[in-house]
């Protein structure tokens, strides 16, 4: 109960944490969003200013400018000249000032000479502007220029641009200006992040359905693993219990053994007693095949079927195997051989003469060979084809019982490693080849 409820807090925190980075990352994805596309619009704007400043200085009557500069009062033609050109420009490109600047001596910044203004708004000649030298140094050079954002406490928040104005003689006469209102520039950048608001809920509804997959996949994970691990375990525990019951056995049969040699000494039958140690030794060599085998868990699995053929009077015959199959798991192995002896050994019993299995184990070149071969009945054509589906198989099963799958459950093991199984059968004997690839790292 308590594992439980601490569980639940984890994947509680998990899901509070996550909410919180999908809604952290999708005010900073806006954030970067506005900022981005208020740049690119700030951007295009300074470009398309230069533009129009550059065409409206190729555009002005430079004459009647020069004729003002001689006496710069409103009360003039050619002053009312240069604010009609420029009013016609201000509408042309929709911009909040377009003006003439006059570049003060020390070139440090400049003041309005003519300009077109919103309605409302009166134009002091002579009133200083927003110009700095480096902006003057690139006018003098012939090139246009931008401003960064100007905040007026009279005229509002604006950028502006500039152009040179040049005379009759290439003459530097002063500098044109063009100032857009920025109202218009965050308006547009915030109809952008409300047009892209959909694509931004889209994103954190993707993270959040990617962290559920992500978490579903991390439960299903642990059930396989909890699986694979249950099943292990369950098999070595068989496995354990069958080598503990075979050494309780050894050692009550040991004693049993002294008991009977020595009782054979003191009787002196030498001779019944140097047949009895002979036969003791024949059986230990058998013993000592399985005890020879490198792999741990096919020492464990092959000296309990041993004993178990042993009770069931049929001889079992191991190949030396010494060989460690390290690129195979040993639960593998375990599920392979052990259901391939189950089925040699209840085959075998059915013999109707000699009773016997033989298991060997090696490698050879890139694959290494699995082979179980037994007496006993025949397996016919027909059952060959259905050898491996679950649920079939060639004995008839006992009450409260399940047969059909062994060989099924060998099948799949075989396939995991993408290997192969042969079944020989014919004249009382059955053979069974499993042969698994190598794979070198």
């Amino acid at each position: 109960m308590v594992t439980s409820c601490k569980k639940n807090n984890r994947v509680l925190i998990i899901l509070l944490v996550s909410g919180m980075l999908i809604f952290t990352m999708t005010c900073v994805s806006i954030a970067a969003s506005y900022y981005n596309t208020i740049q690119s619009v700030r951007l295009s704007v300074a470009n398309q200013s230069m533009k129009a400043a550059s065409f409206v200085a190729s555009r002005l009557d430079t004459g009647a400018y020069q004729s003002f500069l001689k006496k710069p009062v409103k009360d003039t033609e050619a002053f009312r000249r240069l604010e009609q050109q420029l009013a016609e420009a201000r509408e042309q490109f929709g911009a909040l000032y377009i003006y003439i600047s006059k570049i003060d001596a020390d070139l440090q910044g400049g003041r309005v000479m003519a300009a077109a203004l919103p309605p409302g708004q009166i134009l002091q000649i002579g009133e200083p502007c927003y110009i700095n030298a480096q902006q003057i140094s690139l006018i003098k050079s012939g090139q246009t220029y931008y401003s960064d954002i100007i905040s007026d406490p009279v005229y509002g928040e604006y950028m502006s641009a500039g152009a040179p104005l040049l005379g009759e003689q290439g003459q530097l006469l002063g500098i044109v200006g063009v100032d857009m209102d920025l109202q218009s520039v965050n308006s547009i950048g915030s109809d952008v992040v409300k047009r892209s608001l959909p694509i931004f809920l889209f994103q954190g509804l993707f993270v959040a359905v990617l962290v559920f997959v992500i978490l579903g996949l991390q439960r299903w994970y642990q059930r396989e693993l909890k699986a694979a691990v249950g099943d292990a375990e369950q098999t070595y525990q068989d496995e354990l219990r069958s080598v503990i019951a075979s050494i309780r056995s050894i050692r009550h049969d040991f004693v049993n053994h002294m008991q009977v040699l020595y009782g054979l000494i003191e009787c002196g039958y030498f001779d019944k007693a140097r047949e009895y140690v002979q036969s003791l030794i024949k059986e230990t060599k058998v013993l000592d095949i399985t005890v020879r085998v490198s792999h741990p868990a096919l020492m464990v699995l092959f000296h309990t079927k041993w004993e178990q053929a042993k009770s069931r009077h049929i001889v079992m015959q191991f190949a030396e195997c010494p060989d460690a199959f390290e690129q195979i798991p040993s639960i593998d192995l375990v599920k392979i051989l052990s259901n391939l002896i189950d089925n040699a050994m209840e085959a075998a019993a059915g013999a109707s003469q000699e009773k016997w299995i033989r298991i060997s184990c090696r490698q050879e070149e890139n694959e290494y060979v699995f082979e179980v071969e037994n007496t006993g009945p025949d397996i016919s054509p027909e059952q060959m084809d259905k050898l491996f589906e679950y649920g079939f198989s060639t004995k008839s099963a006992s009450k409260g019982t399940t047969r059909g799958a062994g060989l099924c459950i060998v099948s799949g093991a075989v396939k995991k490693h993408k290997g192969t199984i042969q079944v020989q059968s014919n004249a009382g004997i059955t053979k069974f080849t499993v042969r698994l690839p190598i794979r070198y790292s």
